[in-house]
């Protein structure tokens, strides 16, 4: 595309801005030869690129124009155009390769040239060694589209004949000594090498680079160059834009603009933050969602020493320490103890984007890990960010795992490890794995340098803590107490060990009992009855254990009940073996 201004000019490469690292790396293994083929993937492959001052095209075109604009040819293939060209000249001189090969074979495929890759490689290769041979300058560059369409991946067995044959003819361009000596370079595009035939990306002969969505200077130099009503940056100028607009693409920024333009209103913070969140949603394929909330920690009952842990770190990236962030966080505890609830109220606090991964898994071959390269993809893209794992113990998987489902689990456990163990990630990617059972947590994701600190929670201990945290759901609940009832001494009359979630049970069934009959203020005696005929699910073994076993797990002590505190860990694991064997025993 052209932007305003300009328009269908061709400009030199000196109106270009700098290359971005993809393309550098790109270039200087091109010089460096000794490899041909090259595989381009990521979010970057499907956004616009920089042609030239206020010019703008797709990736091939960047290619051929930028990147390759020095070669005699280049030939271009998608499934479903074909074969095609960016010169005439070369579109002719390829017709008459192939008139020459329809007299020898009978065939009329300088008429009909086939799009299925086995054949239309063929005819590639066949024009590349024509030209090679005839010319001793000629060089050539061959850019396939849409790769996972050419070579998808999957068991080579079950892979169409056609499919298997292209995979083969890209492997051996790789290694084909002709076109290594001579300048010749194939480029493969993907959004994901995950939908890629593993052995095409495996090869030795083959290299892989990531491109990525534009950085903060590429997106603001995009904004500036795009041009705009005077009135679009009157509320939030381009490089503060730049700045709010992390993790999007140019088209993403294009459609901003475009909307703005077109309802005449000018952009501001809390539309470019909501639309923002609506692209990456979007882009994620519903694999993460952001988390919002209109409460902060001070809504959270209780867990004192928790809310300090998690304040220390919302003021560190509020001052730039990001070398001193946690990488990650295990935040465990029985269930009912608010574990979601104060993760989402920290979201308030923490002062970057709080966002939720979903499931990421797929029962089509290779969707899994396309899923997880393209969320942590992501992640890099719009970070700093916080990433919040519910039931973290069986969203995540083990390293053990890979037999039962070929490997799937193995491969995406070792991506989401390495990713998190990234010390380059420190303050800019920042993990929350919430469960009530972290000992089946692997060792792997929640040892010092990835989720390094661990956050107990606990039900409140006494009926003066019961208390103090059923002021504060009541308050968040809107129920107002009729004067002079006493909420410690009317839970001191229970033995049950209620917790948070018994407590907002007990509120919200009183909310229920005064909406029918029309009372306004709760009474003394109404929660007296509510109190009493309260009952807790019951299921003691279960509840002991995720409370012994997160007091096993936490990594500060002053998180821990005053009787938790007073036990050593080997006392804590001799109860917790004893506890696994009568789980056992009544098979749970």
């Amino acid at each position: 595309m052209t932007l305003p201004s300009g328009a269908g000019e061709h400009r030199p490469h000196g109106d270009l801005p700098p290359l971005p690292a993809w393309a550098k790396t790109l270039q200087r293994r091109i010089r460096q030869r000794g490899l041909d083929f090259f595989i381009l993937y990521g979010p970057g492959v499907r956004d616009l690129h920089p042609l030239g001052a206020r010019r703008f095209g797709t990736i091939g075109e960047f290619l051929s124009e930028v990147m390759l604009g020095d070669r005699s040819a280049i030939v271009t293939y998608d499934r479903g155009a074909g074969i095609g060209f960016t010169d005439r000249d070369v579109e002719n001189d390829f017709k008459s390769v192939l008139k020459a090969y329809d007299r020898v074979g009978g065939t009329n495929l300088a008429q009909a040239q086939p799009r299925d890759p086995d054949r239309a490689l063929q005819l590639i290769e066949t024009y590349l060694r024509y030209q090679l041979t005839e010319k001793p300058r000629f060089s050539a560059a061959v850019i396939i589209d849409y790769g996972e369409t050419v070579a998808p991946a999957g068991e080579p067995g079950q892979l169409p004949a056609e499919d298997r044959g292209a995979i083969v003819t890209m492997r051996r361009w790789a290694c084909e000594p002709l076109f290594l000596q001579r300048n010749v370079t194939f480029c493969l595009l993907s959004e994901t090498t995950a939908a890629l035939s593993s052995a095409l990306v495996a090869d030795a002969r083959t290299f892989e680079i990531a491109v990525p969505v534009p950085d903060e200077p590429e997106r603001f130099a995009y904004l500036a160059a795009r041009g705009s009503r005077p009135d679009t940056f009157a509320h939030v100028d381009a490089r503060r834009a730049a700045i709010l607009t992390a993790g999007l693409t140019r088209l993403h920024l294009e459609s901003l603009l475009s909307d703005a333009e077109t309802s005449g209103a000018a952009l501001d913070q809390d539309a470019l933050t909501r639309e923002k969140k609506r692209l990456i949603e979007e882009s994620s394929g519903g694999l993460l969602t952001f988390m919002t909330s209109d409460e902060g920690l001070d809504h959270v009952a209780g867990h004192d020493g928790a809310k300090a842990l998690l304040r220390e770190t919302a003021q560190a990236l509020a001052r730039g320490r990001l070398d001193v962030v946690p990488m990650g966080y295990l935040i465990c505890g029985p269930v009912g103890t608010g574990k979601s609830f104060i993760v989402r109220c920290f979201a308030r606090e923490i002062g970057i984007p709080v966002v939720e991964l979903l499931n990421f898994r797929s029962k089509w071959q290779g969707q899994t890990e396309a899923n997880v390269e393209r969320i942590l993809g992501l992640l890099d893209a719009i970070g700093p960010v916080a990433v919040v794992v519910d039931e973290a113990d069986a969203a995540l998987g083990t390293r053990e795992s890979g037999r039962e489902d070929s490997g799937v689990s193995e491969r995406v456990f070792a991506s989401l490890a390495a990713f998190m163990g990234d010390t380059r990630r420190r303050g800019k990617v920042i993990w929350f794995l919430m469960t009530s059972r972290p000992d089946l947590v692997p060792v792997d994701l929640k040892r010092q340098g990835r989720a390094e600190e661990h956050i107990a929670l606990f039900p409140p201990a006494t009926a003066e803590e019961r208390a103090k945290v059923f002021e504060v759901l009541r308050r968040r609940l809107g129920v107002t107490l009729e004067t002079g009832a006493d909420p410690a001494r009317l839970l001191g009359e229970t033995s049950d060990a209620l917790s948070a979630a018994d407590l907002e049970a007990i509120l919200v069934r009183a909310s229920r009992r005064m909406a029918t009959a029309g009372d306004k203020v709760l009474s003394a005696t109404l929660l007296r009855d509510l109190i009493r005929d309260f009952q807790p699910p019951s299921y003691p073994l279960e509840l002991e254990y995720q409370r012994l076993i997160a007091a096993f797990e936490c990594t500060s002590r002053q998180l821990l009940p005053a009787d938790l505190a007073a036990l050593s860990p080997e006392t804590i694991g001799a109860r917790l073996a004893e506890l696994r064997s009568a789980l056992a025993a009544t098979g749970r």
